[in-house]
Formats: structure tokens, C-alpha cells, sequence
């Protein structure tokens, strides 16, 4: 079944600020390409994949909107609404949830604890992968255990770099995983290992070129086309693979996965 998800065009997409050591407020986004880019990857969802792609309208002052991933969680109609954790970012979530409100959706609560949507969580079978340390707080974990009623993988993520979970790995499949190991603890490693029956590793590098943050229907994988190796992995472990160009949104810390809220 083709997926829906949600997206936020770039319209006021620049760096106002920073809030992540990808961020330089002297190293601008070029707006047209940034739009090019986005276009793309809807033209990837709802042409070339048949899904249905929903927008949400951004608004001017909050730049990041457009990382439409990290305003909540949603699983079987049930939203969990971000708490972000810098101020710049905070008041994005009333308009998130103005636009689930206008939408139909009745279950919404809003994180008591620092939580940062599906920027730090990825819904792995009947599991949630979790992320924490930088933008999300573990505490925040015990509020997704209750309200979604699912099991969640903790992972600590221990490299700045890849402040969210979802700049370090990836899930592909109902039993495939992508991640680098570096970014987060031994102990997480093992829960991790424990928790999926296929891992692909990719290198430092590859994480850098931001192909972990994808997003993927079960056979095909859409993420940044910067690195090739890690493109190849993914192609033998036997998924299709649409690389795209996403480097005007790298300069911000974000990626494919992070332009891309997916409506389950």
C-alpha cells in the first residue's frame, strides 16, 4: 500500500540560527536550489512511487518547519506532538498541531519530557527504535512505552554530528536496519544488535553524506545521493535505491528522512 506522509515546502527555508554543528549562519541554503531539491523528492513520493504526499503551510520566522520528521510521532492514529528542546524551534509544534487538528486526527498529546518526534524515533516492526542524548530525553521513552503501547529500543547517541537518530540510522525493512556504529554507545550497540535480525553498517563517511537519513516502503530506498558505497550497500542487501540531491538541507543537519513525516 503506498504510503502517506507529510511535508513542509522550504518557503522560508535559511539559517537564522545555530542550534546543530552542521548550522553556519555564514553558509546560506541557495533558496532556489533548496527548492529544486524539495520538489524533487516529492516529485520522487508522488509520481515515480504513487504516494500521497500531504502539506503542511509553513510560516515565516520558523525556518525549520520544513523538517516536518521531527513535530511528532504518528502510529495508528495516534500523535505524540514534539517538546523541542531550543526555543527557536518551540513554537513550531501549535502549528503541527493546529494542521493535525484541521485534519481529523483526535489522539494528540504533547510530550511532557524534551521529545523531538521522528527526528529521535523510527517505528520498527511493533517496536520503536529511540534515540536520546542530545535533542530527546530518555524520560521521554517511558511516555512512548505508554502511550503508544509498544516496546521501545533506547539508544544513547553519543556524537554531536548526529544529534537526532534519524542522521544515523535507518530502517528499511520489517527485519533491515542501516546505522553507524559511532554514533551511539557500546550498550546501545548491543541492544540494537538484539533487537534487529539485519544490521548494515555504514562508515563515518557515509554517514556524513546524510544516506541514513532515508526513508524507505519495504523495496525501495529514497535517501541522499551523496554517498556511493553506502547506495551500493543498500542495492546488495537486494532494495532498489533512488538517490536524490539533498545538500542544501545538510547544511542545516537535515536530510530526506527529516523532510518527511510519515501518516501511519
Amino acid at each position: 500500500m503506498p504510503k502517506t506522509v507529510l511535508m513542509c515546502p522550504p518557503t522560508y527555508f535559511d539559517i537564522e540560527y545555530e542550534i546543530n554543528p552542521w548550522m553556519h549562519q555564514e553558509d546560506q541554503p541557495t533558496s532556489e536550489s533548496a527548492s529544486e531539491q524539495w520538489r524533487k523528492l516529492y516529485n520522487i513520493y508522488t509520481q515515480r512511487l504513487g504516494w500521497h504526499v500531504e502539506l503542511a503551510e509553513p510560516v515565516k520566522g520558523l525556518p525549520d518547519m520544513v523538517f516536518a520528521t521531527d513535530c511528532s510521532l504518528v502510529i495508528d492514529d495516534r500523535v505524540m506532538l514534539s517538546s523541542f528542546l531550543y526555543k527557536e524551534r518551540q513554537p513550531e509544534t501549535a502549528y503541527f498541531e493546529a494542521w493535525f487538528k484541521d485534519h481529523g486526527y483526535k489522539n494528540l498529546a504533547k510530550a511532557k519530557n524534551f521529545f523531538e518526534g521522528g527526528g529521535d524515533t523510527l517505528l520498527f516492526g511493533d517496536k520503536i527504535i529511540a534515540g536520546y542524548g542530545f535533542r530527546s530525553s530518555l524520560e521521554s521513552h517511558d511516555e512512548l512505552r505508554e502511550y503508544f503501547s509498544r516496546e521501545v529500543v533506547s539508544l544513547r547517541i553519543i556524537d554531536p554530528n548526529f544529534y537526532h537518530l534519524d542522521t544515523s540510522l535507518t530502517v528499511l525493512s520489517d527485519n533491515s536496519v542501516a546505522y553507524y556504529p559511532g554514533a551511539i554507545d557500546e550498550d546501545s550497540q548491543q541492544r540494537l544488535r538484539a533487537a534487529v535480525p539485519h544490521l548494515i553498517e555504514a562508515t563515518l563517511d557515509e554517514a556524513r553524506g546524510f544516506g541514513l537519513n532515508a526513508t524507505s516502503d519495504g523495496k525501495t530506498i529514497i535517501c541522499s545521493d551523496e554517498s556511493k558505497t553506502l547506495l551500493q550497500k543498500y542495492k546488495d542487501a537486494g532494495f532498489e535505491v533512488i538517490g536524490t540531491p539533498i545538500l542544501e538541507f545538510r547544511k542545516s543537519g537535515g536530510g530526506v528522512k527529516c523532510l518527511t513525516l510519515e501518516l501511519r
